[in-house]
């Protein structure tokens, strides 16, 4: 069929299959571009988001345990394995993305950490310090903890709705490029046919 064409309409065809080709080309890169970014966004709410909040559930349990041991003056043999198991997930949290201001509270988290477990160390050293102030200062720093547990919970939602945003936007591009891909290989199978069925029809020389 294309070799009865005439040259102007071989041209014409050659042009919109090109055309035709690109757009292709074109949408296949954008759909994996945007399919990229929702595989990322993905990975990033699970590895950074979903796990962080387990891990600050989990140091939510044992900074209570601690508290509780203090206003009762309850046994203290168990603080080192408490504290060997909330420096293992402050760890596994620190290995995570963290934004600028996640990284500040988790640092302040682990500063106040520190501080505790100076004041722990003193009462293994004598159940005397309980009365001497000790439980007052390590009350009032397990309360600090919690309010910088309570800012790094936040965050873990405020960036999982923004993940959750961009993975929505993701999705609407593709939808948006997939019918504006099949609107232009609609208009170019109809040109095609056009110019098939209805070929251009070339000026005759005027014989004098």
């Amino acid at each position: 069929m294309f070799t009865k064409l005439k040259t102007p309409q071989r041209l014409h065809t050659g042009f919109i299959l090109v055309i035709a080709f690109l757009l292709v080309l074109g949408s296949n890169r954008l759909y994996h571009r945007h399919f990229s970014t929702l595989q990322n966004t993905v990975n990033s709410v699970y590895e950074d988001r979903v796990k962080v909040q387990g891990y600050i559930y989990q140091l939510n349990n044992i900074f209570h345990s601690k508290r509780l041991r203090f206003i009762t003056e309850d046994n203290f043999t168990p603080v080192a394995t408490e504290n060997e198991k909330a420096e293992k997930l402050l760890s596994q949290f620190a290995l995570t993305e963290l934004t600028a201001k996640e990284y500040s509270a988790l640092n302040q988290l682990s500063t106040q950490f520190q501080k505790l477990k100076i004041f722990e160390n003193k009462v293994l050293e004598s159940q005397d310090n309980l009365i001497n102030g000790v439980t007052i200062l390590s009350l009032q720093t397990l309360k600090e903890i919690d309010n910088k547990l309570d800012v790094l919970a936040t965050i873990q939602l405020e960036e999982s709705k923004q993940m959750t945003q961009l993975s929505n936007k993701a999705l609407e591009s593709n939808l948006l490029m997939s019918k504006l891909s099949l609107g232009f290989l609609i208009l170019i199978g109809l040109a095609l046919l056009a110019l098939i069925f209805y070929p251009l029809k070339t000026k005759q020389p005027v014989l004098d």
